[in-house]
């Protein structure tokens, strides 16, 4: 089956948790979206797996057409602005990393990844935060999550990049 999207048709996905044989795939389009995301290495990908709260797949046939994945406030995670947002919210389901296949873009698959990551981490959480450039500018993820009810709840400077941390209620 395949969706349309405007006036191209873009193959039907299939969402499903993470496996170490999908690393590769999502290692590779994490790296296609640089500066958007940071670059990883193979040993972060595969810490994800272990650790994340939510590492979902959006898998068009053999490839990853897209992924995201979600942490738990108790992940034991260094970055400054998951620490950010643990002083901030409790009950929070983190979104650290988005990433969709140009060929699958704007066709409500991140939307799609989203709702499904709420759906299988329950009732848990109450909010779901993240946090989206604004040097450099990444104007599609700030639609993206505006259009999905995200607000702006602060902002950092971290020299090199500066967020804007935003934050919705739960559930999407």
């Amino acid at each position: 089956m395949e969706a349309r999207s405007g006036n191209r048709s873009v193959p039907e996905v299939r969402i499903r948790d993470a496996a170490p044989a999908d690393l590769a795939g999502a290692l590779a389009l994490n790296e296609r979206c640089v500066p958007a995301m940071n670059s990883l290495s193979p040993d972060r990908m595969e810490w994800y797996l272990q650790e994340a709260e939510t590492f979902r797949v959006a898998m068009a046939g053999p490839s990853v057409a897209g992924f995201l994945i979600c942490l738990a406030p108790e992940a034991p995670y260094l970055s400054p602005n998951f620490r950010w947002v643990k002083r901030r919210c409790s009950d929070f389901l983190y979104i650290d990393r988005v990433a969709v296949a140009p060929p699958f873009r704007r066709c409500g698959l991140a939307s799609r990844l989203y709702r499904d990551a709420v759906r299988k981490a329950g009732p848990r959480f109450t909010t779901m935060a993240c946090e989206v450039n604004l040097r450099p500018r990444n104007d599609a993820s700030i639609r993206f999550h505006r259009g999905l009810g995200f607000r702006a709840v602060g902002s950092q400077d971290h020299g090199y990049v500066e967020v804007e941390y935003m934050t919705r209620p739960l559930p999407l």
